[in-house]
C-alpha cells in the first residue's frame, strides 16, 4: 500500500533536490533530463564530441539522470540520417565515452532504444521500411511494407543485443521506446495497425504483443541485469476509445512481462485524463506501484512542486526550455526547498 499522499509527497519534495537511489541506480537528486536533442550524431550512428560536451553539460548543470536520445537498435529501424546507434559493435566506444562522461558528472544515465518501423525511407534505412501494415508517413518517408513473424523475431534480437549493448557501455538502465510513433507505437495505434492476425488491433494484448515480446526476452537474457523503462503515450488513442480499463491492462501486462519504470508522456503533466480530476501519473499510479517518471511541459517551479506533490513519481523531467535557463538548477532549489526554521 501507498504510504498517505501528504507525509510522501512532502518527503520527495525534500528529497528532490537530495541524493537518492532508485532500483539500485544512484542519483544525485530527483531532475531528470529526457533526450532535449535527436539526430547530432555522425551519419554512421557514432557519437561525436558535440553530443559529449551536449549531456555533460547537462549533467553538470545539475541533471540527476539522464536518458539520451533514441539510439535505433537495427540499420532496418533508422530513421535519420544522424541518428545515434546502437546496433553494431562500432557504436560501442563511442557510447562508452558518452556514458562515463556523463557519469563522470554525477548523473545517471538510460539508453533509449528504438525502431522507426514505418517512419522511415529506404534511402536512410536501406531497405523497404517495415511496419505493422501498409503505411506512409508523407513525402519525406517511404511505403512501408506489413512485416511478418521472421521479421518480429529479428526485431526481438535486436532489442536484446542493443540492451546488451547499452549494459556494456555502462548505462544504468534501458528505456524502450513504445511511443513517438515508431514502430511499437505504430503497432500499438488503430489508426497505424490494420493486421488481422496475433499482432493486430483486436485487443490491448495484441496491440502490445511485439513491445511485450521484446521486454520478456531482455528480461529473460542472463547478461542483461539492468532496469528496464517502458515510454509511451496514450493521449492521441483517447479519442480512438482508448478507455481507462485498456490503460490498465496496458500497465499490467507491461509489469508482468518485467517493466520496472514506467515513462507515460502527457502533453501537460498535470492535465485532465479521461475526462476526469485525475492526471496521467496519477491513473498510471492507479495499476502499479513501480517506478515512474513524470513528463509533460513541467516548466515551472510551481508545476514540479504540483507534480510532486501527486506523490506518483520517482524522477521528474523538465521542460526543454528549463535547462537553457542560466543556473537552472540554483533556481529550482531556492524556490523549492522550504526555509530552515
Amino acid at each position: 500500500m501507498n504510504a498517505p499522499a501528504t507525509a510522501v509527497s512532502e518527503s520527495k519534495l525534500l528529497t528532490m533536490f537530495q541524493p537518492v537511489e532508485i532500483l539500485g541506480i544512484k542519483c544525485p537528486n530527483r531532475i531528470m533530463a529526457t533526450p532535449s536533442v535527436e539526430n547530432q550524431a555522425d551519419t554512421d550512428g557514432s557519437v561525436i564530441p558535440g553530443l559529449i560536451r551536449h549531456y555533460t553539460g547537462l549533467a553538470r548543470d545539475g541533471a540527476g539522470s539522464i536518458i539520451v536520445e533514441s539510439a535505433y537498435v537495427a540499420r532496418q529501424g533508422r530513421g535519420h540520417q544522424t541518428q545515434l546507434g546502437i546496433s553494431e559493435e562500432e557504436h560501442l566506444d563511442g557510447l562508452a565515452r558518452l556514458v562515463q562522461n556523463i557519469k563522470r558528472e554525477g548523473a545517471a544515465v538510460g539508453l533509449r532504444l528504438s525502431h522507426a518501423g514505418a517512419k522511415t525511407s529506404e534511402e536512410v534505412c536501406n531497405e523497404t521500411p517495415i511496419g505493422p501494415s501498409v503505411y506512409n508517413f508523407g513525402r519525406d518517408y517511404d511505403v512501408s511494407r506489413e512485416f511478418d513473424l521472421d521479421d518480429c523475431e529479428e526485431i526481438v534480437l535486436h532489442f536484446v543485443h542493443a540492451a546488451e549493448r547499452a549494459q556494456e557501455v555502462g548505462a544504468d538502465f534501458v528505456e524502450i521506446n513504445g511511443g513517438d510513433q515508431l514502430l511499437l507505437d505504430q503497432c500499438f495505434s488503430l489508426k497505424m495497425n490494420g493486421r488481422d492476425d496475433e499482432y493486430g488491433p483486436n485487443d490491448i494484448e495484441s496491440r502490445l504483443r511485439l513491445g511485450l515480446d521484446i521486454v520478456r526476452a531482455i528480461r529473460d537474457r542472463e547478461s542483461i541485469t539492468i532496469p528496464i523503462a517502458y515510454y509511451f503515450s496514450i493521449m492521441d488513442k483517447i479519442e480512438d476509445g482508448f478507455s481507462p480499463e485498456d490503460l490498465g491492462e496496458t500497465v499490467r501486462l507491461l509489469e508482468e512481462a518485467g517493466v520496472n519504470i514506467f515513462h507515460p508522456l502527457a502533453i501537460h503533466a498535470m492535465n485532465q485524463c479521461f475526462d476526469s480530476e485525475h492526471c496521467l501519473m496519477e491513473w498510471v499510479g492507479r495499476y502499479t506501484e513501480r517506478t515512474m517518471i513524470a513528463e509533460g511541459n513541467i516548466k515551472s517551479p510551481q508545476l514540479l512542486q504540483e507534480a510532486s506533490e501527486l506523490n506518483r513519481a520517482d524522477w521528474y523531467t523538465l521542460e526543454r526550455g528549463m535547462f537553457t535557463r542560466p543556473q537552472w538548477y540554483g533556481f529550482l532549489k531556492r524556490k523549492l526547498t522550504p526555509p530552515k526554521s
